[in-house]
């Protein structure tokens, strides 16, 4: 099966003067929120160990919680094959360090760095092939209830 990608035009400044060029980017050919559930990803690790759907579901919901408590503890967290969860933070600028105080944070986010060992099973026979995308429409925001 291979991995679809459409061909998205782009405005290359990399040199004198920007010109619009097409990039391949990967397309997911299922509808928002149809991807693989914990649910269908719990039965098909259960089919390859011992332990049941249920248990695997189980782990699959507190993985989350536990990621994010050590990430707040300080610490990164890494799984061996899968790969590392760190925290990023976004701040103002400061003039000096003792100005560089937690009101100046406005952003925090989980970085993900997949591991080698990963990445090398990704791009081992991988096939390509394009597909026409045309962009959904944007969804209409709901009138609120008067």
């Amino acid at each position: 099966m291979p991995v679809f990608y459409v061909a998205r035009k782009k405005v290359d400044k990399s040199g004198d003067t920007p010109k619009e060029r097409y990039y391949a980017t990967a397309k997911a050919l299922q509808k928002r929120g149809q991807g693989i559930s914990a649910k269908e990803l719990a039965d098909e690790l259960a089919d390859d160990s011992s332990l049941t759907s249920g248990d695997v579901l189980s782990s699959l919901e507190q993985l989350p919680k536990k990621i994010v408590w050590h990430l707040k503890m300080g610490r990164t967290v890494t799984i061996q094959g899968l790969g590392t969860f760190s925290l990023a933070l976004g701040s103002d600028g400061a003039d000096s360090p003792e100005e560089c105080k937690p009101s100046t944070i406005n952003s925090v986010r989980i970085c993900f760095r997949p591991d080698p060992k990963m990445k090398k099973l990704l791009t081992k026979d991988i096939d390509f092939e394009r597909v026409d995308w045309a962009p959904e429409k944007p969804r209409k925001k709901k009138e609120e209830n008067k």
